[in-house]
């Protein structure tokens, strides 16, 4: 292990130390915004796992009385309504990257475009139906209202693992199911079943996915336990997940963690990656401070070894930047990366400095 993923383990383990002095309270919910407000996944995301189509309380309340500098007038939100008919919303999520890197390489990359429809169809069931680019997307059908506060989902649909941040170069998005990255979400997807519960501060889910074309049998398996005192919001867990491949296994397990004081975030990941007979290090952090409605200072460090038993390379990241939400439909990140690498057998490249800028237009 690297004295860098060493000190990401006494953090986690300082954390843990903390926690143990809580008493269970009630849930509150990650990431970013929901651990800073305290906020449910449920209450925010149509899913059950969080991310993807926003519900009406979302893009009618928290979005523009809470996150927007600017929230809708009385005469804008009739024409702005997500909702076709009553019980039917939809939504969508754009989001272009404009980067340029030390050097004058630049990139024009259309990172996200999904399209969601959520359908409420009574007895507590949804349809879901999310189309993004390059065929991504899911596409299930949950009941919901379950014993323990459950779900049951059915269909096509991103495993619950880890923290799902909406930046594809995360380490634990772009290097976890590919040593060498991947900028597609694709390879995550699989089809099969999950369920979930919350008693009190704990959550659970479980999924068995079936085999594809290019992927085998997978699982996965996620477990958070939240916390508050006083003004401290705190949630640490784990996961694992299975994805195999045609003459190629692929494992990880790892740990999350969040904390968020006053208008302080701090998001956490570690993962031990397997393929093969090779064990890898992935480590990914965000910090945010809110200085403002609307305004937020971001800082990024991410980590990966890909064979953490031999040296034969590493990368890390590690940035900074402001986020601006002018409007409750468009988002603006401004960030500056520096990406130091230790070239080796299985890391190949120099260090380099980069900008990017991502424009998020949300609905």
């Amino acid at each position: 292990m690297t004295q860098r993923t060493a000190r990401q383990f006494s953090g986690l383990t300082a954390l843990v130390v903390v926690m143990a002095t809580m008493a269970p309270l009630p849930v509150f919910a990650v990431p970013r915004y929901t651990a800073q407000y305290g906020q449910d996944c449920k209450l925010c995301h149509v899913n059950p796992t969080g991310g993807g189509l926003r519900d009406l309380y979302a893009s009618r309340f928290i979005v523009p009385e809470e996150l927007a500098a600017r929230g809708w007038r009385e005469d804008e939100v009739a024409v702005a309504g997500p909702e076709l008919v009553p019980g039917v919303i939809i939504g969508l999520d754009l989001r272009s990257l404009v980067q340029q890197q030390e050097g004058g390489t630049g990139t024009n990359l259309a990172m996200q475009g999904d399209f969601y429809l959520g359908a409420e169809l009574g007895f507590g069931l949804l349809a879901y139906f999310e189309q993004g680019i390059n065929g991504s997307g899911e596409i299930f059908g949950a009941m919901r209202g379950l014993p323990l506060d459950g779900y049951l989902k059915a269909g096509r649909f991103l495993p619950d693992y880890g923290w799902r941040f909406a930046d594809h170069q995360m380490f634990n998005r772009r290097y976890l199911a590919d040593t060498d990255g991947t900028d597609s979400p694709r390879s995550f997807y699989g089809s099969g079943l999950e369920v979930g519960i919350a008693p009190g501060p704990v959550t659970v889910s479980a999924s068995l996915l079936g085999e594809t074309e290019s992927n085998g049998d997978a699982y996965a398996a996620r477990i958070l336990l939240h916390q508050a005192l006083g003004p401290v919001n705190a949630g640490i867990g784990g996961s694992v997940l299975r994805r195999d491949r045609p003459g190629d296994s692929r494992r990880a397990v790892g740990g999350i963690w969040y904390l968020a004081v006053g208008p302080v975030t701090w998001l956490g990941e570690i993962d031990e990656t397997r393929r093969d007979d090779r064990l890898g290090n992935l480590v990914a952090n965000e910090w945010t401070l809110r200085v403002r409605r609307g305004v937020e200072l971001r800082g990024t460090y991410s980590f990966q070894d890909p064979d953490r038993d031999r040296r034969n390379g590493m990368r890390q990241r590690t940035g900074a930047g402001v986020a601006w939400m002018p409007l409750p439909v468009f988002n603006l990140l401004a960030m500056g990366n520096y990406w130091k690498i230790d070239e080796g057998e299985l890391v190949v490249g120099t260090s380099y400095l980069e900008g990017e800028l991502v424009l998020h237009f949300f609905f």
